[in-house]
């Protein structure tokens, strides 16, 4: 069985993989398909982009592409905004990310110069465009919505939490998705989540969990674009201080349709405090 990985532009899809490489899977990405189809046609990737903002054929011939690998290969990672759409029975993933932070990693990374952004305001304000061109051109091409959760077997968050963690929560939830009844898992940093209540500064232990992710079910409350913890503060600061980095998410009150929509989470208010802020 193969993974698809897609999320917010920022996300870090890209050092994820790579994580999973060193850990046995191929890697299958986009821009490699791309590449790979542009030297069948004798262009350069810069000749093919052009020519496939005119021609849907080369759209196509990328998609179907990705379904036949998908179909060939086994115990591969695709690395693409949309494999998830087109690969058959592959456990599919999609990593969430805070704009801001988002906007600090392509600001501050070697992609930096390809965007030419001046400063990281600029950058989050390109990162959303794109974001919302490229909701309407999925949604106008192929009649889905991209951040449906529902599209996805395991919804994850990648701003307090590095690659190696994120890869190793993956193939978690995998091993559990081959062998179990699975229905989509969105997991959320807990440095990012609020207490309901003001927190005193806490201390991580000495002994850490096996586990990246709380054991507990939790759910949260949206006011503002904040993600509040209900009822459950102590709860989360013991699996921080053990360790955890991730909470399973089952329910985010604010609209019926809270639950059902990946949101791109907003920079928190300045005078508030997460529970990344509680800990020494």
């Amino acid at each position: 069985m193969n993974i698809t990985i897609t999320g917010n532009l920022g996300s870090g899809k890209s050092s994820v993989c790579k994580e999973l490489e060193q850990l046995g899977y191929t890697i299958v990405s986009a821009g490699d398909i791309f590449r790979q189809i542009a030297a069948e046609k004798q262009m350069t990737v810069i000749q093919l982009n052009e020519a496939a903002k005119k021609d849907r054929s080369i759209d196509d011939m990328l998609d179907n592409r990705s379904t036949q690998l998908g179909k060939e290969m086994d115990h591969t990672v695709f690395d693409s905004r949309l494999a998830w759409h087109f690969v058959e029975n592959s456990f599919k993933v999609f990593l969430l990310v805070d704009t801001k932070e988002a906007a600090r990693r392509v600001f501050d990374g070697v992609s930096r110069s390809a965007e030419n952004y001046r400063n990281i305001d600029e950058a989050r304000a390109g990162l959303e465009e794109r974001a919302d061109l490229e909701q309407e051109r999925f949604r106008h091409l192929y009649g889905i919505d991209y951040y449906d959760a529902g599209n996805y077997d395991l919804v994850i968050e990648s701003t307090h939490a590095t690659p190696k963690q994120i890869a190793q929560e993956i193939l978690r939830n995998f091993e559990r998705y081959q062998t179990q009844p699975f229905s989509t898992k969105v997991e959320m940093n807990l440095k990012c989540l609020f207490p309901a209540q003001v927190c005193e500064k806490a201390e991580c232990c000495e002994h850490q969990s096996e586990h990246l992710c709380m054991d507990d079910v939790i759910s949260l409350t949206e006011k503002n674009g904040c993600y509040y913890v209900e009822h459950d503060d102590q709860r989360v600061l013991s699996a921080i201080a053990a360790g955890k980095v991730f909470a399973q998410i089952t329910n985010i009150r604010t609209n019926p349709q809270a639950q059902d929509k990946i949101r791109k989470l907003p920079e928190k208010s300045a005078y508030m405090v997460n529970f990344s802020k509680v800990f020494r």
